[in-house]
């Protein structure tokens, strides 16, 4: 059946809601970026840690999967889990799925584990850049073996890194620096990363990374928007409760733009690294009012939307709810940095 079959078929019609404004409380699930980081930083933490509200999706499970085929334990406790951390073994095949997070973060944690760690994904996983990934490891004395600058390839883990300076091409995605900074703790030197490529990568997700490990007691801090620092130390444990995924909020908010009312998320955190924050402040530059009492963001519109002239590089993840409201706008819109 055509395009136009379908447009013109009676049996295809679906009628889109219309004539009615808004008023809902949509709850966000926990944020991915968060619930990953985390779980990583369980795995090498001295001491157990109860995560609460993480998220439950493929990318967590695969997350959970790969640092279970590690050694590490796990035990759900209604919607909280108890991650224990254990010595890290080797002779484990991960499936990376299409997980960045998995594929970018678990390989500099495998380098210290005793013995051979295979990767691979699926087959769009393959197509995904991972040189920096794999030369960052080659550079911190590791072996890595591979057939391409991709998935699949194995790590040859000794159990222990000596760390110190490193300098790699991130532009193609922060994951690269959030990987490697999320061990570097557990590196006996500590680790000074330093990107060399002419795009910067996304800096509020770094800084999301240096965050989780400052609030397990660990030294970490930004020495320019191209260098980080990670001291060697313990991790921390104890109870984490992981935000709400402030991304995913997008389209709810957008939804009380486009067809007027009011949409409210709760949990809205007052203070946080996420990107999916800025939408508090790009929303009411296009037409939007935003309130935030008492850890509830409320979002109003009345239909009108204001074209935008706005810089995405904060974070590209913001691009497709910006983009769908500019095709809606009053005036043209320009986004850059995506």
């Amino acid at each position: 059946m055509g395009i136009f079959d379908l447009m013109t078929s009676t049996q295809s019609l679906w009628p889109a809601p219309k004539g009615r404004v808004l008023n809902a409380t949509v709850a966000l699930p926990g944020s991915k970026s968060l619930t990953n980081r985390e779980l990583l930083l369980s795995a090498i933490a001295s001491e157990p840690t109860l995560l609460v509200a993480p998220l439950v999706s493929r990318d967590s499970k695969l997350m959970i999967a790969a640092l279970e085929s590690l050694g590490i334990g796990f035990e759900w406790q209604g919607e909280d889990l108890l991650v224990t951390p254990g010595e890290l073994l080797g002779g484990a095949t991960i499936d990376c799925g299409l997980a960045g997070t998995v594929m970018r973060f678990v390989p500099p944690l495998s380098t210290l584990a005793n013995g051979e760690v295979f990767f691979d994904g699926d087959e769009g996983a393959r197509r995904r850049p991972m040189h920096t990934t794999i030369e960052s490891l080659r550079a911190l004395g590791v072996e890595v073996r591979a057939d391409a600058q991709s998935l699949p390839f194995t790590v040859f883990g000794t159990g222990k890194v000596g760390g110190g300076v490193l300098e790699i091409d991130a532009s193609a995605s922060s994951q690269f620096v959030s990987g490697l900074l999320l061990v570097a703790a557990k590196f006996e030197n500590g680790l000074t990363l330093k990107h060399i490529g002419d795009e910067l990568p996304s800096l509020p997700h770094i800084e999301m990374t240096l965050e989780t490990l400052r609030q397990r007691g660990v030294s970490a801090h930004t020495i320019d928007e191209r260098t980080w620092r990670v001291e060697p130390g313990p991790i921390a444990g104890g109870r984490k409760i992981i935000e709400p995924d402030l991304s995913n909020a997008g389209p709810f908010l957008a939804a009380a733009m486009v067809a007027g009312g009011e949409v409210r998320i709760p949990n809205w955190p007052t203070v946080t690294t996420q990107v999916g924050a800025e939408f508090v402040r790009i929303l009411p530059l296009m037409g939007a009012t935003c309130n935030l009492t008492d850890n509830v963001l409320s979002i109003r519109g009345d239909g009108v939307i204001h074209g935008i002239d706005i810089d995405l590089s904060i974070g590209g993840e913001l691009a497709p709810v910006i983009a769908a409201l500019a095709a809606l706008a009053d005036s043209p819109s320009r986004i850059t940095g995506i």
